[in-house]
């Protein structure tokens, strides 16, 4: 088990490397950029480290079940935002992805010059993947392209993505450390993707079972 969550905390480190190692809802807390001090920025991951290593004791009590069908999914994806138009009905299914038994909703948006994509899955309680979006959310980065930043809405740990060019955001956040809910949309705002997080009911969806 030890061994295990080892591996988690690696697989971490390096995701973190890899990205540079309302109703507007506001996080309770935001990733930080890694210092350009070494011993600083040694600091941050080492307290990243333990957050993560905290994820993996945690998982440990995460047992595999069986995911809610994908219609229960269905029901809690948003509303059509005003201004934009449903491109058809909303799709879903039940899937084996990786070894993992996963449900699965989405329904994608457009507006004038826009899109916008909302997706729900049921991980079952993927305990590597939590773990790593934990970590992730400790850190940021920034450009004059955009940015990329840990966040924590609700208590749950997710990842905000912003490139100006094309006005491309996504929003990627672990609900109850089992329900990913996935907002991505392009010619937006980061603002309306949180806006988007905030009609999706997150109280309904941590209690699915």
């Amino acid at each position: 088990m030890k061994r295990n969550r080892t591996l988690v905390v690696l697989g971490a480190c390096a995701l973190v490397l890899s990205v540079g190692c309302r109703k507007k809802e506001a996080p309770e807390a935001e990733g930080k950029e890694l210092s350009k001090n070494p011993i600083a920025a040694f600091g941050q991951i080492q307290e990243a480290v333990k957050k993560a290593e905290q994820a993996a004791k945690e998982s440990q009590d995460m047992k595999a079940v069986e995911p809610v069908h994908f219609s229960k999914l269905i029901e809690l994806l948003p509303k059509v935002p005003g201004g934009w138009t449903a491109d058809g009905e909303p799709r879903g299914e039940t899937t084996n992805a990786m070894g993992f038994k996963v449900s699965l909703a989405e329904q994608s948006f457009s507006a004038e010059g826009k899109s916008l994509r909302v997706k729900i899955t049921d991980g079952a309680f993927n305990a590597p993947l939590y773990t790593v979006i934990t970590m992730a959310a400790q850190f940021a980065r920034e450009s004059t392209e955009g940015y990329e930043k840990g966040i924590t809405l609700d208590g749950n740990p997710g990842v905000e993505k912003w490139r100006k060019d094309g006005g491309d955001a996504e929003l990627n956040v672990v609900v109850g450390k089992r329900f990913f809910v996935e907002i991505e949309g392009s010619g937006i705002t980061p603002e309306i993707v949180r806006e988007v997080w905030g009609s999706v009911d997150r109280a309904k969806l941590a209690g699915l079972k």
